[in-house]
């Protein structure tokens, strides 16, 4: 890799995701700045979770689901097509966690159970979901207070999303224990003591300011691109630097949930390694994956270790079917019957059964 090729890459700053639960008793709904054009016009999303027995802080395993787990789901209420959005976009974390969602009909058991504001949830208000397993133990764990017919399909792919990752046991990345936002804080402050949200100062402490500690959390580095995080107008910092409204789920969410719930090792060598980040700086020893190649750092730049994807343990791959027709040189191999073998000076040798 030249030099001059890595200075022009402008890969997303790898994401870090604090996970973690609050005290019941002081259960807090976080209510999420929601834009879609702007961080000022915001929807309210809430994120819930418990823990048992007031205790402070649990760690994110004590929520996850079991890896390889099909999680069943089921609607509350809604109509088709609002229904449809849901199972459409949630699904996106399918690709890069084991985990598998199952719908299920209205009258099944359930982990997570949706619904929209109408009917019996008439009066529900905001977009909300349980953390992780904690869905399990409620008639109503996940909620979608603004969703309807005229909905965008930009908005029901942010939203969505974003909920089943809190449902998979994600909480809000501007909680990361990196984060380091430079908040200004009496501006939010002001801007959260006003409708929609109408929090005290103490409720933007917890809901804002607050970030959780590494020893109790699972994260990798801060990601402004997460679909987990809150969009941040610009004058709600000091140093004037924004966070968007983020759609789709970035480059390192989708490599961070699936440390969290791995598929099977395929023997992809680029498994676990995070996309090169040109915001960060690298030791002699470390791996990024990089247009579809695994790179380390070395004393002197990078070494290119391989392709991504699957290694094929087949000894037999590559090597053409015995051909009685053409004459063999010591060294060469061939494949007969299943098998792979070697010319040697005297004859041939069999290596092993073909196969992976």
């Amino acid at each position: 890799m030249k030099k001059s090729k890595w200075a022009r890459l402008g890969l997303a700053v790898l994401v870090s995701f604090s996970l973690v639960n609050c005290e019941r008793d002081t259960e807090d709904d976080i209510f999420e700045g929601n834009q879609i054009d702007d961080a000022k016009n915001a929807h309210a999303c809430i994120a819930k979770w418990d823990a048992p027995n007031n205790e402070k802080a649990t760690s994110v395993k004590a929520k996850q689901w079991e890896t390889g787990q099909t999680i069943r789901v089921k609607f509350l209420n809604g109509n088709s097509f609002v229904q449809s959005k849901v199972r459409q976009y949630a699904v996106e974390w399918e690709k890069y966690a084991n985990i598998k969602f199952e719908w299920v009909s209205s009258s099944s058991s359930a982990n997570i159970k949706i619904g929209f504001r109408e009917g019996q949830f008439a009066d529900v208000t905001g977009s909300w979901s349980y953390l992780g397993t904690d869905s399990n133990s409620h008639a109503h764990s996940m909620h979608f207070g603004w969703f309807n017919d005229n909905t965008t399909d930009t908005e029901f792919r942010r939203t969505t999303i974003h909920e089943f990752g809190h449902a998979l046991g994600l909480i809000h990345e501007h909680q990361n224990p990196v984060a380091g936002i430079n908040w200004d804080k009496e501006a939010v402050y002001a801007y959260y003591a006003g409708p929609p949200n109408n929090w005290s100062r103490a409720q933007v402490d917890n809901n804002l300011f607050r970030r959780y500690e590494a020893s109790i959390s699972n994260y990798s580095e801060y990601d402004p691109l997460s679909i987990m995080h809150y969009p941040i107008p610009a004058e709600h910092t000091l140093d004037r630097v924004a966070v968007g409204s983020n759609t789709r789920l970035s480059d390192t969410d989708k490599a961070f949930i699936g440390t969290i719930y791995p598929f099977p090792d395929t023997g992809d060598i680029c498994a676990g390694v995070a996309p090169y980040s040109g915001s960060r700086s690298y030791a002699v020893g470390d791996q990024v994956t990089y247009q579809g190649s695994l790179y380390q750092r070395t004393s002197n730049g990078w070494t290119n270790l391989g392709e991504c994807g699957a290694v094929n343990n087949d000894p037999c791959a590559g090597v053409a079917e015995y051909n009685s027709n053409r004459s063999y040189s010591v060294g060469d191999q061939v494949t007969y019957r299943g098998t792979l073998y070697q010319r040697t000076a005297s004859g041939w040798t069999n290596l092993g059964a073909c196969g992976g």
